[in-house]
């Protein structure tokens, strides 16, 4: 059979031309992969808010109008994010909002400053302290929830300061550090002080918290490395599922730097010698007794929260003179606690209709 040169040359340029085309695709594509990836933003609060009291280390936030109802105060993580995590999105994915609705209580949260050389030397004393200041402009006694590293903060001022707090909650909070095992914990008895110290020595005594951030993702390295971004490219014709990948990226990636004393001293006291729960941790010079914590206390655990195990935070029931609940969420990782729909609706506002003596505990949501 033969072909003629114009058939020929004819066939050869329709096959450019598809070559071609497909190239333009797939760099027209990669560009809008690539200028998504290159947005970059701050996190804000999502509630309407004013900051009612502020110094160098921190910023307290009220939400509502003055009510009748106990104060609330919620002590969001340090953990190298920034705090609205307890205010993620409106209208559903806000613990903030969700206890607004949920109570008549005033709702005020502290939104922690990103350390710099001057704070480098503060120590859990201080962080003691800043909650303290936060209470003593409240003006009377208040529910406080913990969440994440807040809540061994918040554990500690209520053991010191017990007539102060009316009630704990307390989500995905290390207590018992050392129990369960875990990623974060085989970290950090296979590494040496010396390894965190050189870290903060880096930052000029302040722990960075882009160090923070990408301990977390070498815990689940291929997801955050690879997952991630293969979602997103497969998902960049999808408008809603680009949004929320995004606004979860300005949230992760926005970091918050720490006093690196408090960071050294939490991750040698806390996370190594577990002297929290034993009694043998000494804060603004007292030995922290757990068993001085006589209020009602609410613990809420993941399933599969892979950063606080369940009985890192449930063992507190052992150490704690006060009546405590447990709650676990089924199917929920460690940030789901804070900002998953399905969290707040059905499971923290039973825990809040609980420490407000709304509810029984016989009565709740199963565990």
């Amino acid at each position: 059979m033969t072909i003629s040169f114009d058939h020929y040359m004819h066939s050869v340029s329709e096959m450019d031309f598809r070559k071609l085309n497909l190239n333009y695709l797939f760099a027209e594509r990669f560009c809008r992969f690539t200028r998504e990836l290159l947005l970059s933003d701050k996190p804000e609060w999502q509630s309407e808010n004013v900051v009612v009291y502020e110094t160098n280390a921190f910023k307290l936030r009220q939400f509502t109008p003055l009510r009748s109802g106990p104060p609330l105060l919620i002590l969001p993580p340090q953990a190298g994010h920034h705090s609205c995590i307890a205010d993620y999105a409106l209208p559903d994915q806000s613990l903030v909002a969700l206890c607004g609705r949920h109570t008549d209580s005033t709702i005020y949260a502290v939104e922690w400053k990103s350390a710099d050389i001057s704070r480098c030397h503060e120590t859990i004393d201080d962080l003691v302290n800043q909650v303290r200041h936060c209470i003593r402009f409240i003006g009377c006694n208040v529910h406080v929830i913990g969440l994440c590293q807040a809540g061994w903060l918040a554990s500690i001022y209520a053991a010191l300061f017990p007539d102060d707090i009316l009630s704990l909650i307390l989500g995905g909070a290390p207590i018992d550090f050392t129990a369960g095992g875990g990623k974060i914990q085989e970290m950090v008895q296979s590494l040496p002080l010396a390894f965190y110290a050189s870290l903060v020595q880096m930052g000029n005594g302040v722990m960075k918290g882009r160090f923070i951030v990408d301990g977390f993702k070498n815990m689940n390295a291929y997801d955050r490395y690879i997952g991630d971004y293969v979602r997103l490219y497969s998902n960049l014709d999808n408008p809603v599922a680009v949004q929320r990948s995004r606004k979860f990226r300005t949230w992760y990636e926005y970091t918050q730097d720490l006093a690196g004393a408090w960071y050294l001293q939490a991750v040698y006291e806390l996370f190594k010698r577990n002297r929290l729960v034993r009694g043998k941790l000494k804060v603004m010079g007292r030995h922290v007794r757990l068993e001085e914590i006589t209020c009602p206390v609410v613990l809420i655990a993941g399933e599969n929260d892979d950063i606080t195990l369940e009985p890192q935070l449930f063992n507190m029931e052992k150490h704690v003179s006060g009546s405590v609940w447990k709650i676990m969420i089924r199917k929920c990782g460690h940030i789901g606690l804070f900002m998953k729909k399905d969290a707040l609706e059905n499971y923290w506002t039973h825990a809040l209709d609980y420490v407000l003596g709304k509810q029984e505990e016989q009565t709740a949501v199963a565990m």
